[in-house]
Parts: C-alpha cells; sequence; structure tokens
C-alpha cells in the first residue's frame, strides 16, 4: 500500500485522536480496522494505543510513532527553530533528523552562518563574514558556541563524504577571520563542554579537519581529545595526536583502549611512551568504577576480558603482572577465578605469583564447567561451599553473561542460587542471561523455574527489561546473541511486560516490534490512564 502523506500543516492531536478512533474501531470488532492493525499486532493480544500509533506511523511511511512525531514537529517549526534544529541533529549524529530537515528545506542552507558552517558550504559561510566579519567569532546565545565549533562537530562527512572538503574550507576560512584553533567552551545544558580539535578527533572523527587544527596551532593536549580518539577504529586521529605531541591523557586513553580491547591502540599508545607500569584511572574504564584506587593495566585488561594478545603486549612493555585491582585481587586470581588457565600461566611466566585460593581454582573449575576438577576441590575442602560469599557467587553470572549453559547448569547442580541477586548490579543469572540474548541458556533457566519476574537491585529492573534494554546497548559476551528470541521466550513464559521499555534506554528495531506486536508501548506511546 502506497504510504499516505502528511498535510503541509499536520495536527499530532488530531493524528492520536485518529489513533484512538483505530484502536476504539478493532476493539469493537470491525474488520477494516483489525486488517489495518494486523501486521503489528500478535493475534490474540489485546488492542493497544500502541499498536495504533505504530499503524498509522507505518500507513504515513514512516518506522515508529516517534519518528512520525517528530517529522510533524519538525513541520510546525518556525523557520529559526527549523534551523537549530537542523544544527544540533547535524552535530550530534542523529543522521536521519539531519537529512530529513534539509531535504525538506533546502534554504536552510543560507539562514545563517551556523547552517551554512555545519553542511561545509564555505562560499555561503563567506558571505556571512565578508558582510559583517564579527560573524566568525560569534558564539551562538543558547550554545556558546562559535561557528568553528559547530563545523567541528559536523557529521556531514561521514552523512555525505563529499562534504569533508567542504567543512575543512570552512573551517580555514573561520581561522583565517581570526577564530582561534583553541576555540572552547565549558558547559551548557545541551551541548557540554567541546573544544575545536576535541569535537574534530575526538567526536566526529574527522582526520582532514584534526589536521588542520593541528597546522594552525592547535594543542594536541586539549582536555579529552586525546582520550575520545580511542574509542575510533580506524586510529588516524589517534595515530595523529600522538605524532603530535599529545600526551596528558596518555594513561586515560590507554584504560579506555583496554576497556574496548583495542589491541592496535594500545600498541600505538606504548609506542609513543606511555607507560603500562603506571597504574591506570579507574574511571577511564567505565562506569562501574569507583574513582579511586587506580588499577593496574593488566589487571584492567583482565578484568575487561581482553585477549590475551593486548595481555601479552602490556606485560611485554613493562605492565606489572602483580597489580591488583579494587576488590584487592591479582589479576592471576580473576585469570584463575574466570577459568582462564591459559592466561593464568601467561601471568605466572611473567613473574606472577600463583596467590590463587581454593575458592578461585573452584570457581575457576566451575566456569569452565569442568565438573571433576570443581568436585575435586569441593573434596579437598569440605567446607568451602558453605563459606562462598555473594562475591563468589558472582561466577554464575559470569557464566550467565557469556551464554554458557554447561557452566550454568554446574553451578546450579552445586548449590549456587537460582534466583538470588548475584552480579554486580543486583542480577540474577536469569537477568544476564536475558541482557546478553542468551537465549538458549534463558530458555534452560526458565525450564528450570527460574523466576521470571525477580527484579535486580540496582533498577527494580526484571529479566524481560534487562533484555530489551540488551537489545539496544548490545549488551554481553553471548557468542551468538538472539534478543527477539529470548523476547518471545519470556513472554511466551509469561512474563509481565510493566515497565520493560526504558525511555532512554530503548529496544532494537526488531525486539521494538516484537514488543508492540504484544502490546507494549513506548513510554510516549501508552493509553492514558
Amino acid at each position: 500500500m502506497r504510504a499516505q502523506s502528511l498535510p503541509d500543516r499536520p495536527d499530532l492531536d488530531q493524528l492520536r485522536r485518529r489513533a484512538k478512533e483505530l484502536r476504539d474501531a478493532a476493539r469493537a470488532g470491525e474488520a477494516e480496522a483489525l486488517a489495518r492493525l494486523a501486521p503489528y499486532r500478535r493475534a490474540g493480544v489485546p488492542v493497544t494505543l500502541a499498536a495504533a500509533l505504530l499503524t498509522l506511523a507505518r500507513e504515513h511511511g514512516f518506522a515508529s510513532w516517534p519518528e512520525l512525531k517528530g517529522a510533524v514537529e519538525e513541520r510546525l517549526m518556525d523557520r529559526d527553530a527549523r534551523a537549530r534544529a537542523f544544527v544540533v541533529a547535524s552535530v550530534s549524529g542523529r543522521v536521519d533528523r539531519a537529512t530529513r530537515l534539509i531535504d525538506a528545506d533546502p534554504s536552510l542552507v543560507t539562514q545563517d552562518i551556523w547552517t551554512a558552517a555545519v553542511l561545509g558550504e564555505v562560499a555561503a559561510v563567506r558571505r556571512f563574514v565578508d558582510r559583517d566579519p564579527s560573524l566568525a567569532l560569534q558564539p551562538d546565545p543558547e550554545s556558546g558556541w562559535t561557528p568553528l565549533l559547530a563545523v567541528c562537530n559536523s557529521r556531514w562527512h561521514q552523512i555525505d563524504p563529499g562534504r569533508g572538503p567542504g567543512l575543512c574550507d570552512v573551517a580555514a576560512l573561520l581561522l583565517d577571520a581570526g577564530a582561534s584553533p583553541d576555540t572552547s567552551v565549558g558547559t551548557s545544558p545541551q551541548f557540554g563542554h567541546c573544544s575545536a580539535l576535541y569535537a574534530a578527533a575526538g567526536l566526529a572523527n574527522h582526520p582532514a579537519l584534526a589536521e588542520l587544527l593541528l597546522q594552525r596551532g592547535a594543542d594536541p593536549d586539549t582536555p579529552s581529545a586525546l582520550y575520545h580518539t580511542a574509542f575510533h577504529r580506524d586510529h588516524v586521529c589517534l595515530r595523529m595526536l600522538l605524532d603530535h605531541g599529545a600526551r596528558a591523557e596518555g594513561l586515560d586513553t590507554l584504560a579506555a583502549a583496554i576497556s574496548v580491547d583495542d589491541v592496535e591502540a594500545v600498541r600505538l599508545l606504548l609506542g609513543a611512551g606511555i607507560d603500562p607500569s603506571q597504574p591506570v584511572p579507574a574511571e577511564a574504564l567505565g562506569e562501574r568504577y569507583a574513582p579511586d584506587p587506580p588499577i593496574g593495566a593488566v589487571h584492567a585488561a583482565v578484568e575487561c576480558q581482553c585477549a590475551p594478545e593486548m595481555v601479552t603486549l602490556l606485560l611485554d612493555a613493562g605492565a606489572d603482572p602483580a597489580a591488583r585491582g579494587q576488590d584487592g585481587r591479582s589479576a592471576h586470581q580473576l585469570a584463575v577465578r574466570s577459568g582462564d588457565s591459559e592466561l593464568a600461566a601467561l601471568l605466572r611466566a611473567h613473574g606472577a605469583d600463583d596467590d590463587a585460593a581454593d575458592v578461585d581454582r573452584f570457581l575457576g573449575a566451575c566456569v569452565r564447567a569442568d565438573r571433576a576438577a570443581a568436585e575435586g576441590v569441593l573434596a579437598r575442602v569440605p567446607g568451602l561451599r558453605d563459606e562462598l560469599t555473594a562475591a563468589d557467587y558472582e561466577a554464575i553470572t559470569f557464566a550467565a553473561d557469556h551464554g554458557d549453559v554447561a557452566a550454568v547448569a554446574l553451578m546450579l547442580d552445586l548449590g549456587f542460587p537460582r534466583d538470588a541477586p548475584v552480579g554486580d548490579d543486583g542480577a540474577t543469572p536469569l537477568h544476564a542471561a536475558a541482557g546478553a540474548g542468551a537465549v538458549n541458556l534463558v530458555v534452560y533457566l526458565v525450564e528450570q523455574g527460574a523466576d521470571i519476574e525477580a527484579t535486580d537491585a540496582t533498577w527494580g529492573a526484571t529479566p524481560l527489561c534487562w533484555a530489551t534494554v540488551g537489545s539496544g546497548l548490545r549488551l554481553g559476551h553471548a557468542p551468538s546473541p538472539d534478543w527477539v528470541a529470548t523476547v518471545r521466550t519470556l513472554l511466551a513464559a509469561g512474563a509481565s511486560t510493566e515497565g520493560v521499555w526504558v525511555a532512554d534506554k530503548p529496544p532494537g528495531e526488531d525486539v521494538a516490534a516484537v514488543l508492540h506486536a504484544h502490546g507494549v508501548a513506548a513510554p510516549d506511546e501508552e493509553d492514558p490512564a
């Protein structure tokens, strides 16, 4: 069916009323309404406003109600508001919105110096500056950004690679007009801290633009620039900043590269003289770490489940094999606990003490699903099982996060809690498996009677909620994650759908479709009470 077009002045309230009328007609059994809803609703599931809103959106050519709603809001903006929305979308990576706005109104190119700058329209920017030279340095009244910050944050070189050279030309023009290559602003509620080089290299990953700034004298150690380049897998900007002498954030950047298991980034940092024998800032490894104490690089690599190549690289460069983590355990103990015998041997070969206790060896055997070794430890230390702590029981959520049915089955057989909140976030094994999309393990745990309504100790969320969030954030370490099948398994088992769609951590598109078909709405699609 051909998509219906929106009127020039669409009314969002009217569209919502039409969705309610469609819902009510379907609830009354009207055949036409039920037929329209059928592709987006599972048979037997109550007709909801969410399903009607999705149907209306799809009939108008939009993937979801939020997309339709956004398009309507854009059409109702005045020109200045539309231009601002376009700039914000262009610098924040909201590709769909940026392209939709400029396609709907190509004249936004010349609306003001900021819209021209983010698009790399050098001729238009030149006209603005020729008419009023002060515009080259004028901060935007809301964000405090100058045009140079706007162009350095622009993602249009990614949206349309042909615009990349134009962005560089605009930056050069602004620099010639007096803009500083070290231009920066502090914080603002919408835009946050930003400097030109941090934006070009660390955020937008625009090497040619970053190189231009450095050639014009930008400080390579501008805050956050080097650190954020560690998350770009092409390493071009990382290598560039290091070649220009960036070192101040070296240890933070090393931690960032370790946290994403990027061996090549670590190799570049070590080659630039970053000393892995120094502990790395814990917070740079991720939000779950406390600010202090810092953590040894090798321990960080083991804790982040990096490949052995990463650990070998750090050890060969002088990292301390005996450094301990914030929980006081050594990297060797952690390797043994995680069941990685080869990694433990590697650490010992580089001088780490064999400090693994009986409990470490027992947990490692469990994670490896080595029943004989686990029972051997228990036979040698009869009271060990009774002395296991909550931290020890986290081994089962570790195995569940990896989707290891055999390991989880062994631990349950040896008395590990099935439903107690034992993970870092107070999660049960079912939470961890669901978040990782480990459908085979989810099926096994449900068959074993795991509590599908258990709530974690941090957010009060159920396993189904973990699965929806996991589908959007791609959580966990399961080898072949399948969040759609995971969500369907939990729904088929009777899991409650209350609160499973988290507004700021939405599900992936495929899982969202499953939820819609089961009558689960996004927060702004729910039927009013």
